[in-house]
């Protein structure tokens, strides 16, 4: 064998070895990158409950990013993490979305991302619903209209409470959901009472409870939030929405037509518990119509929703359906 074939050999050795060890480094990586995983505790919570997230197979001192997904497919960021020499981390946390101010049941998705490796990992918790105490016998707590539509007013009364002790409100929404009205100070026959403004919030069931801090004594009212009159077009104007559907974190384009020309135009959105959100204002062009473009977010819950758009001196309203995916 010559020199120079012993050198096109060597080459061609060389050239392999490091084309398999391309090969083997790949495939190790590939391999690694299924290892991580993600753990919850408890797997089912009620409301207000710490919960503890355990990560392994991440790269010792990388970042870990984590986010969780809602029931409704909103996302919100949790925390960003520092793994350990082993890979792993754990995250004991009391999360907002656990909270009893706000909390809806159902199934929430936590997602852990390594920034370096890239590696994913994903785990699931129940939330259900925190147990409340019953109603107190001498305790009463009424509603006037115990069903009304969007954009009505709901006054309660409250009796059978300590003269001047501190009573603690708190709602709960049709979702479970649960939000911390405050404290009232009973009068001198033990009474309370307060109002509730029902325009733009999600229909469907609530419950108010008022509770006396020092005697205990509880009282509960159930009424009804049924969709008001806000989906019903009004006059010649049109709007509408393109595309059709799309998914979460992307844009959206609303054109309306058949307004006064240089009126002023409000747009809100009904959401697909039929909760209202105000988006902003236009100014309609000298042809009565406007263009306008939306960013929907991860934080937009998914599903249905009905834009709308008011003129406030032709009293024309317009609406415009459209469908908003999970994003991916």
């Amino acid at each position: 064998m010559t020199m120079i074939n012993r050198s096109r050999l060597t080459i061609f050795a060389l050239l392999l070895t490091g084309i398999l060890g391309s090969i083997v480094a790949i495939w190790s990586w590939s391999a690694n990158a299924q290892t991580a995983s993600l753990t919850v505790s408890p797997t089912v919570a009620w409301q207000n409950t710490t919960v503890t997230l355990y990560g392994s197979g991440f790269v010792p001192g990388e970042k870990v990013s984590i986010w969780i997904t809602y029931p409704d497919y909103t996302v919100y960021g949790v925390t960003v993490l520092t793994i350990d020499e082993r890979g792993q981390f754990s995250h004991p946390y009391l999360p907002d979305f656990l909270g009893a101010t706000f909390t809806p049941t159902g199934r929430y998705t936590y997602t852990a991302r390594g920034w370096q490796s890239g590696r994913e990992a994903y785990a699931s918790i129940d939330v259900d619903i925190a147990p409340a105490p019953g109603t107190t016998a001498g305790v009463q707590l009424t509603v006037d209209q115990a069903v009304q539509t969007q954009g009505n007013t709901f006054t309660f009364s409250g009796s059978g409470y300590k003269p001047g002790e501190r009573v603690a409100l708190w709602l709960r929404y049709p979702n479970n959901a649960v939000a911390d009205l405050g404290v009232q100070i009973a009068d001198g026959q033990g009474r309370i009472g307060l109002t509730i403004d029902s325009n733009g919030v999600p229909v469907g069931r609530y419950a108010l409870t008022a509770r006396g801090l020092q005697s205990g004594g509880n009282g509960i009212v159930e009424f009804e939030v049924q969709v008001g009159d806000a989906l019903r077009p009004r006059g010649t104007a049109e709007l509408e929405v393109g595309p059709g559907s799309s998914q979460q974190r992307s844009a959206v384009s609303l054109r309306g037509t058949g307004f006064l020309p240089g009126e002023v135009i409000t747009i809100w959105a009904t959401r697909p518990d039929y909760s209202t959100e105000w988006l902003g204002d236009v100014t309609a062009a000298a042809d009565g119509s406007f263009t306008t473009e939306l960013y929907l977010s991860e934080q937009n819950p998914a599903g249905r929703y009905a834009f709308s758009a008011y003129g406030n001196r032709s009293e024309r309203r317009a609406v415009a359906e459209y469908t908003l995916l999970p994003g991916r």
